[in-house]
């Protein structure tokens, strides 16, 4: 051990003791980004080094550093710009702040050197499979798209002929001559003159009635509330299209809901279910078809319709 840090360890040592209990929560905190938790941790020195560098970037990531100019090659990707880039590119960044940022189903994390898949959501196998449970409908069809602003499904569907009305109390920054949005709640939506041949709910009623998207919280159940107005705003026999969290023990937190089998037939409790599958995450990359296992979210996507008289 050099002079210096002889000096460094015995001159840090009393602070590190009478501090530690307060910066337990910190250390995790690193331990966690830094996926060395459960592993031999490095000195608490080492431990408050890692969080000025992760400041240092995040400072760097929010502009307080010179923006690099647009060009060069990978090779010169250094960790501040992919910082930078990581933060413009995410659900905070500029985009974001514009209404023009929508969840891509890879998103891509930026590294000094190198780009790499962050992860691959469940919008992998929820698009998809709208597009082939509205396969059936008779162009134009009247839908309705249930907190879609941060997607680009009203707009494909309106490009494909469908007249398309995005609910959603959010900005919805894309326009289409077959494109409509409707800038509130599901259940402050008018009742139309006409009823909708089909709904779309794609990942969005588990958020109804939680802190998520800065709403207030509230008991009451607004996802199943939620259900209940659609059956009036589709027409009978109209399709329902619906994916939601799922997982084999259900959970709610401030965030979203998570259902198992019983939650979901509680939501869809007065629909006519016609098809539902489960895909769950095996890895970060990857989603399969089947019931994902107890450790592991996944996705239920279910269509259904609405009762017809005398169903």
């Amino acid at each position: 051990m050099t002079a210096g840090a002889r000096l460094k360890a015995l001159l840090g040592w009393p602070l590190r003791r009478v501090l530690d209990p307060r910066v337990r929560m910190t250390v995790h905190e690193i331990d966690a980004r830094l996926g060395s938790e459960n592993l031999a941790r490095p000195t608490l020195h080492d431990r408050l080094d890692d969080l000025d560098r992760i400041g240092r970037d995040m400072l760097a990531g929010l502009g307080w550093r010179d923006v690099p100019a647009p060009g060069g090659g990978l090779e010169q990707l250094d960790a501040p710009r992919a910082a930078y880039l990581n933060w413009a590119t995410g659900p905070d960044g500029y985009a974001a702040q514009a209404g023009l940022w929508f969840n891509p189903p890879v998103p891509v994390h930026h590294e000094a050197g190198a780009v790499q898949p962050l992860l691959v959501n469940e919008r992998i196998v929820e698009q998809p499979f709208v597009f082939g449970a509205l396969a059936e409908l008779t162009q134009p069809a009247r839908v309705l798209d249930v907190g879609g602003s941060e997607s680009t499904l009203g707009l494909s569907l309106a490009t494909l002929g469908h007249d398309v009305t995005v609910v959603d109390p959010r900005a919805h920054r894309l326009a289409h001559p077959n494109l409509t949005h409707a800038a509130c709640r599901l259940d402050e939506l008018p009742a139309p003159a006409q009823r909708f041949d089909a709904a779309v709910v794609l990942s969005a009623v588990e958020h109804f009635g939680l802190e998520h998207y800065g709403l207030d919280a509230t008991d009451a159940r607004l996802d199943l509330a939620a259900l209940a107005r659609l059956r009036e705003l589709v027409a009978p026999g109209g399709l329902l299209v619906l994916t939601v969290p799922f997982a084999q023990d259900a959970s709610v937190d401030d965030f979203q809901r998570v259902y198992d089998e019983a939650g979901l037939a509680e939501l869809l409790r007065g629909w006519q279910v016609r098809r539902s599958l489960r895909v769950g995450r095996t890895d970060r990359l990857t989603w399969e078809l089947g019931v994902p296992s107890r450790e592991r979210h996944g996705v239920a996507l279910v269509t259904a319709t609405s009762p017809t008289a005398g169903s």
